[in-house]
């Protein structure tokens, strides 16, 4: 499973921006003989630790790669997302 994360501090050592992706794969096959790993399901993840303590994350879910489908969108939390 591809995968990466990145996180950054501010200049006192605390997280203040967080990123993750990763990709999930799964076998599929044009003739029912050939087998091939194709991409399944991808999901990133990007927040930033705003001014009064909570985190404003944006999630980006692909959840059906053959028709192309991206679903993005907005939360907030109190925790950085792990």
């Amino acid at each position: 499973m591809p995968a990466d994360r990145t996180l950054g501090y501010d200049e006192d050592g605390a997280p203040c921006y967080c990123a993750f992706r990763f990709i999930l794969t799964a076998l599929k096959s044009d003739d029912g003989e050939m087998f091939y790993e194709a991409p399944d399901h991808n999901e990133a993840l990007t927040a930033w630790r705003l001014r009064d303590k909570r985190w404003l994350i944006y999630r980006e879910v692909v959840a059906d790669f053959e028709q192309g489908v991206v679903q993005g969108f907005f939360s907030f939390s109190n925790a950085m997302p792990r």
